[in-house]
């Protein structure tokens, strides 16, 4: 097999593990927020890091190690195109983003859980957790638009980016809101 169908084969399925794995933990967060039980809780914690840890985590190091090497093979520079830079940028900060405040929060919300376990009140959720936690899939669909439009100008990848900020924030402010007033009907 040539490298170049190999390369662009593992970095379309890093994306699908990553993509997949993003909406798992949004679904799993999402059955946090709703829920007042502690062993709901506990347990929508416990799926949030196996997504992460079996999903998340695998996606994010295909694309790392496929993507430079696809731009190697085809001869890319990393600022040759406004789409190229804001795929790479867009990974790089979604990366250590991820694995700074998104793992901090999710080991502590996993440790929260488990002590909630044998107490019987939920405590909210950290502002800058929710803020980290609902920036993963808008940033990652201004990652996709980048892959798949290929922009040729600035306009349209900064358009995409802050659409991306745009949407996290709304899902920050309004999923908790709405998930609260779930639970109290």
């Amino acid at each position: 097999m040539e490298l170049y169908p190999l390369l662009r084969l593992l970095h379309f399925a890093g994306f699908i593990s990553l993509g997949g794995g993003l909406l798992a933990v949004f679904a799993s967060e999402w059955r946090a927020y709703r829920t007042d039980g502690a062993m709901a809780f506990a347990e929508a914690a416990r799926y949030t890091a196996a997504f992460y840890q079996t999903m998340v985590l695998p996606g994010a190091i295909l694309i790392g190690v496929s993507g430079p090497l696809l731009m190697r093979h085809l001869g890319l520079g990393i600022f040759d195109a406004p789409w190229l830079v804001g795929m790479w940028g867009l990974f790089v900060f979604e990366f250590l983003e991820g694995n700074t405040v998104t793992r901090i929060q999710f080991r502590r919300t996993l440790r929260l859980s488990q002590a909630l376990v044998r107490s019987t009140s939920l405590a909210e959720e950290e502002r800058l957790g929710q803020i980290a936690h609902f920036l993963d899939i808008p940033l990652f669909s201004a990652i996709i638009y980048c892959g798949v439009m290929r922009p040729s100008h600035w306009g349209p990848v900064g358009t995409a980016i802050g659409i991306g900020l745009i949407m996290a924030g709304l899902l920050t402010v309004l999923v908790p809101r709405m998930a609260r007033r779930r639970r109290s009907d």
